[in-house]
């Protein structure tokens, strides 16, 4: 499937360390292909089996990692003026990451010599070629699930590939709503490549979901939106029940605590992901994104998600602890200049027009959680006491954790931040 995957660097050689060199220390078009002969048994093993019924599960994020997975933005139709800015931020938060695990940054051969000069030096980086859409790898990208072999004790880690659909595009045009893009067929198969590419076993399920719309504690709970996964451009055909019932089997789950909604703003295409909302900062504990003011509707969304947890269960039988975060204060808009630097043609060509004057969903719960560190939205100017605030919730949240706070608006305006365009590999266990 991977046909033009070339890593460069050294951050291979540390993957095929922390995966008993079942990556191999090559990382290009070798590593490929030794991968792709033992796909087909993998796939068919995937099919035969799920992954809780294996031992499966999908654990936390606060978890050790091998690095993480980053894709490269690149669409003019996606990004103004010609993605550059956009780039710019990504670069500067992958190089912040870097400082506490190897990245990983799969780049569109369109664009792999952008990616290229962007990294060129930076040690902890590794640039791969890959076809993609464009950089939202926490969404389209694959879940790692781990199990503990019975026999060995050693911790395994495998993949669950979606079958992403640009958040319901298909099901947004039979309602006439708006859909992020219109073509995804890259992504969907990059989700299975990256696979492949890190030597993993797939699981391949068929259930239309994004990586930023769960977030699990590791020990067999995890979280989600209503208004996200029962969207009906989603997959009205199961139901609650049905869609409960899969997330169980290939994540490895007993409970799964449903929230209202997301933030404010992201309900036009994303639909309120949780990863903007809340949390697990460990088993146990969710960080939520709160609003204080009570004439904001994030206020009522806010309260209404913390009402929820405050009276529910985790699946251990735990009473969830909740740490509020503030969102960034004053609320955030796209401004003229930043509508305004879109390619012309962008909403012609079927991409999700950007308007000024919206409400963007800005939230400091979208950290990337690394190996010793946390990585933080910054906004600045009328947001940076806010900045600072979540700095120090965060800090106090996370103890022996390094948290970095990295500017990042241009990925806000695209819908998300720095969790959205990040997916961590996680690490197996000698």
């Amino acid at each position: 499937m991977l046909k033009t995957a070339k890593a460069l660097g050294l951050a291979g050689q540390v993957a095929a360390k922390a995966m008993g060199g079942a990556a191999g220390a090559t990382g290009g078009m070798g590593l490929v292909a030794a991968n792709a002969q033992n796909m087909a048994g993998m796939a068919s093993a995937a099919s035969e089996a799920t992954p809780k019924s294996l031992g499966y599960t999908m654990p936390g994020e606060f978890e050790p990692h091998v690095g993480c997975w980053m894709g490269w933005p690149y669409s003019p139709y996606l990004w103004r003026e010609n993605a550059k800015p956009a780039q710019q931020q990504y670069a500067a938060i992958a190089k912040a990451i870097s400082e506490f695990e190897p990245v990983w940054m799969f780049a569109d051969p369109s664009s792999i010599q952008s990616a290229r000069n962007h990294f060129r030096g930076v040690s902890g980086v590794t640039v791969v070629e890959m076809p993609i859409e464009d950089g939202w790898l926490r969404d389209w990208g694959p879940t790692c699930v781990v199990r503990d072999d019975p026999k060995t004790g050693k911790r395994e880690v495998a993949g669950v590939h979606w079958d992403y659909d640009c958040y319901g595009a298909p099901g947004k045009k039979k309602l006439g709503l708006p859909a992020m893009m219109p073509e995804w067929q890259k992504d969907h198969a990059a989700g299975r490549a990256i696979l492949d590419w890190a030597g993993l076993k797939a699981f391949e399920c068929p259930l239309h979901l994004e990586g930023g719309s769960i977030h699990s504690d590791g020990q067999g709970t995890l979280v989600v939106t209503e208004e996200c996964l029962l969207h009906p451009s989603r997959n009205p055909h199961l139901g609650k029940e049905g869609i409960e019932r899969m997330l169980k089997e290939y994540l490895g789950l007993e409970k799964i605590i449903w929230l209202w909604k997301g933030m404010m703003g992201d309900d036009h295409v994303v639909n309120g992901h949780v990863d903007n909302m809340a949390t697990f900062s460990e088993p146990g504990t969710i960080l939520l994104s709160w609003c204080d003011d009570p004439n904001d509707p994030q206020h009522e969304v806010s309260a209404r998600n913390l009402e929820i947890l405050e009276n529910t269960e985790d699946a251990l039988g735990r009473r969830i602890k909740v740490i509020k975060l503030p969102a960034p204060t004053p609320g955030m808009f796209r401004s003229f200049k930043e509508a305004n630097g879109m390619h012309p043609d962008h909403a012609k060509k079927g991409y999700v027009p950007r308007v000024a004057g919206e409400r963007l969903a800005a939230s400091y719960i979208n950290h990337y959680i690394a190996n010793g560190g946390i990585v933080c939205p910054q906004f600045g100017g009328a947001q940076s006491k806010s900045d600072e605030l979540a700095l120090e919730i965060l800090s106090k949240a996370y103890p022996g954790r390094k948290v970095v706070g990295v500017h990042s608006r241009d990925v806000l305006l695209n819908a998300g931040n720095v969790h959205c365009i990040t997916q961590q590999h996680v690490a197996p266990r000698g």
